[in-house]
């Protein structure tokens, strides 16, 4: 599944949705990204916030970023591979 969400109210109406389907005890894993990430460091390693506008093209354009998706798919598939060889219990 790629990266589709601009706004964390989309965001939630997509969790709300996976809740009704599978549970809100369903297992998963995520990655979320906000304007509080998109920082640079000044001289002494402190954070420097970015403007807004700098930040929302910076996090839309992480879609664009298609080697994230696969190393993810690349972890699960190894995840699964990992566990079957070892006969791990689901």
């Amino acid at each position: 599944m790629s990266s589709q969400f601009h706004s964390l109210k989309a965001l939630k109406a997509r969790v709300d949705n996976l809740i009704e389907q599978q549970g809100e005890d369903a297992p998963m894993a995520a990655w979320i990204y906000t304007s509080e990430d998109v920082v640079k460091y000044d001289e002494e390693g402190d954070e420097v916030q970015q403007p807004q506008a700098l930040c929302n093209s910076v996090l839309c354009n992480l879609q664009d970023y298609d080697c994230v998706h696969q190393s993810i798919v690349d972890a699960i598939e190894s995840e699964m591979e990992w566990l079957e060889n070892n006969k791990v219990a689901a």
